[in-house]
């Protein structure tokens, strides 16, 4: 009976436990904030109490003379406070994704002049998520690089990290967003699963993924004997040092400018074959793909955009290497005008413009995500209304010129391979 009431008095006098907080408050509190509850946001299920909820939630605090709370802390993490959220009677507040140094279940409300103790309240930490590879493409025995959030490594039940079939391989490092595992011998194409003390997730992505790949740059995988059915192909394919057969090279040495046009090594097309070819991915959910490929930028790049641009069979020629002659499309006169059309829309790979001194090399192969519905830039970087429609999205082409960022001059080369279109 004495550790009941023990607990009870601890209880009360936690809630009633006021010191200054060291936020600065741009109002007056109108009184001491009292917290009556908290709810769910989800208007379905707002009539619910909560006691518990997970990282990265967004949850409803109600209460009285909470006008004045400028500061909010679940257990020693603080939350991003937007005071277009914070009323009188009401607070909508996320919860951080930070796991806290110190579990307390509590939620601290801070005011300039006087700090709430809400106790009671427990920050459940999510299962792994599994955000992103450095590089998808791993050979067995390498060093594999996962991204994400939650990667908890507690002592009593370890970190893992599993391949199809459940293969396990060996967690070489790892931080709460970030994994180093070594691939082990006999990993297969698929999901990645990682597993926590808080539980266990599978991957959307893929390793080695082989799903809708649009351009591998193999040969015997082009219906017009290898030429890759387009106009340029780049400076060539190789395998060396390579991650998946054959890869496409841009750029062999040649100086590169913001608007240098040589499209003989730095671009390449996939031209629509025949009229009725489909296009790559169902179109009408758009906003569910990506698209991926692996990039190895062997040299420093520091001007012009790489410019990804789908096309259709009313962009291009159409089966001119069998001997069907030029027969070019009605919009544009040349073979690749769309390449030059501001209206037409593509996306923009140029990583150079954030990097601190404005230049980018890889230091190996890497996988990069662009989303579908963000392709919707013209050549020099503006931003137009929408993406393409169906119906041109059959054929695709890689060029690197233009993105409307002022670069300095330089001698980039680029190998791509593992061009694709899957969902997110």
């Amino acid at each position: 009976m004495k550790n009941i009431i023990c607990k009870i008095t601890f209880a009360l006098l936690a809630i009633s436990i006021l010191f200054a907080c060291e936020d600065k408050d741009d109002g007056d509190t109108g009184g001491k904030p009292v917290v009556r509850y908290v709810r769910p946001c989800d208007a379905a299920v707002s009539d619910s109490l909560l006691t518990s909820a997970y990282l990265g939630n967004e949850i409803a605090i109600i209460g009285e003379n909470l006008a004045g709370v400028n500061a909010i802390f679940f257990n020693d993490q603080k939350a991003k406070l937007n005071p277009q959220f914070v009323t009188n009677t009401s607070i909508i507040v996320t919860i951080p994704n930070r796991i806290p140094n110190v579990k307390q279940d509590i939620i601290k409300l801070c005011t300039r002049t006087d700090t709430l103790i809400y106790p009671g309240f427990e920050t459940k930490v999510p299962a792994p998520t599994v955000n992103s590879m450095t590089c998808e493409f791993v050979e067995d025995g390498d060093i594999a690089y996962i991204q994400g959030l939650y990667f908890v490594n507690d002592g009593g039940s370890p970190l893992k990290v599993y391949f199809v079939d459940d293969v396990e391989g060996e967690i070489m490092s790892s931080d709460l967003n970030n994994i180093a595992v070594k691939v082990p011998v006999g990993a297969q194409t698929g999901p990645v699963t990682v597993e926590s003390v808080y539980g266990k997730t599978e991957s959307t992505l893929w390793f080695r993924d082989n799903r809708n790949i649009i351009l591998d740059f193999n040969n015997g995988h082009y219906p017009d004997y290898d030429y890759f059915f387009g106009w340029h192909g780049g400076s060539g394919v190789s395998t060396d040092n390579g991650i998946n057969g054959n890869y496409l090279i841009l750029g062999d040495g040649s100086e590169m400018a913001d608007d240098t046009w040589n499209d003989s090594k730095f671009g390449f097309e996939a031209w629509t074959y025949l009229a009725s070819d489909p296009d790559f991915f169902d179109v009408s959910k758009l906003n569910d793909y990506v698209c991926k490929f692996e990039a190895n930028v062997t040299t420093p790049w520091s001007a012009a955009a790489l410019q990804i641009i789908f096309t259709g069979a009313d962009e291009v020629m159409l089966n001119w290497q069998n001997g069907n002659g030029l027969t070019y499309n009605a919009k544009y006169s040349g073979a690749n005008g769309y390449v030059s059309d501001e209206t037409f829309p593509r996306g923009l790979w140029q990583p150079w413009t954030t990097s601190a001194d404005k230049s980018f090399k890889t230091d190996g192969w890497i996988t990069i995500t662009v989303p579908m519905n963000e392709f919707v830039y013209n050549a020099s970087g503006s931003k137009l209304s929408a993406p393409n429609a169906a119906g041109h999205y059959s054929g695709i082409t890689l060029f690197l010129n233009g993105g409307g960022v002022k670069g300095t001059p330089c001698n980039p080369v680029i190998w791509i391979d593992n061009v694709r279109i899957v969902k997110k």
